[in-house]
């Protein structure tokens, strides 16, 4: 519903029904057409429709003698279908200012096995858009969103390559990949590496495709890489699903130092060493 309401030298107060073609009927105008309009574009749209029957709200000379106010009434459920990688797909009544990325709040978000990277948006059969949730998980940048509509299907695809990262990182976990990303961006998505990871090498521990397996003649694999070498000359190192990575640490000994004690030293302990 919306609230239209005139004061001043011409007044009237009146509730309007937005239909199911998202038109409402405004006496001594006609049809407008309002379905997915913001309210502030909504009020400038009505003041120019509405200016045209009364002179008095934008009069050629002098000021405005009638005022416009432009409010919203009671707001009707709106109703999405939620299909794919999540817990209970059904139908869901939403509210009618949901997004594209508020409305997983109501059903729960995907399950483990379904992506946050390939969020899409289904509207008369086509897709209308995607949303990648990492940047809003992982940056705190609200998506590129898009306003749902009656009957919208919100579609949760199985996720894609899925690699594991432990070590010397500020954020350890398991994390989705794009197919276009690999070592950079997994290094991004875990927070980078602490100071204390080791440069000179890192493991990735793989898991042979199954087409390959009987030529190489295992399952598994170790490969060793250069941190230091990737990262100095921005090397692409693709990763696979299941690909576990896992960053060393440095070691923790000291070498430049000589330890001092004795009953009679007066502050026994280790003491920086400088050549000569």
């Amino acid at each position: 519903e919306i609230i239209l309401m005139l004061w001043g030298e011409s007044q009237f107060r009146q509730i309007f029904t937005i239909d199911r073609e998202g038109y409402i009927f405004v006496p001594e105008v006609g049809q407008v057409f309002v379905n997915g309009l913001t309210l502030e574009t909504l009020e400038e749209k009505l003041f120019l429709i509405l200016s045209k029957a009364y002179s008095t709200l934008r009069p050629s000379q002098g000021e405005p003698t009638t005022f416009i106010d432009v409010s919203l009434g009671d707001l009707r459920p709106l109703r999405i279908i939620v299909l794919g990688d999540v817990s209970q797909p059904s139908a869901y009544s939403v509210s009618p200012s949901t997004s594209l990325s508020s409305s997983l709040y109501y059903f729960g978000g995907p399950t483990k096995y379904g992506s946050l990277r390939d969020i899409r948006l289904i509207r008369n059969g086509k897709v209308l858009g995607r949303i990648d949730f990492y940047n809003y998980l992982l940056s705190g940048k609200i998506p590129i969103d898009y306003r749902l509509q009656l009957d919208d299907v919100v579609f949760i695809p199985p996720r894609g390559k899925t690699v594991s990262i432990i070590g010397e990182v500020k954020r350890q976990g398991i994390f989705e990949l794009k197919e276009s990303e690999g070592l950079n961006e997994l290094l991004m998505f875990s927070g980078n590496l602490t100071s204390e990871a080791y440069m000179k090498r890192a493991q990735i521990s793989r898991i042979i495709s199954a087409d390959k397996r009987e030529s190489i003649g295992m399952d598994r694999m170790l490969i060793d890489i250069d941190l230091h070498s990737i990262i100095k000359d921005n090397k692409k190192i693709d990763l696979f699903d299941g690909d576990k990575l896992k960053i060393f640490s440095i070691k923790d000994s000291l070498s430049n130092y000589v330890e001092v004690f004795g009953s009679s030293v007066v502050r026994p302990g280790r003491y920086q060493f400088t050549p000569g």
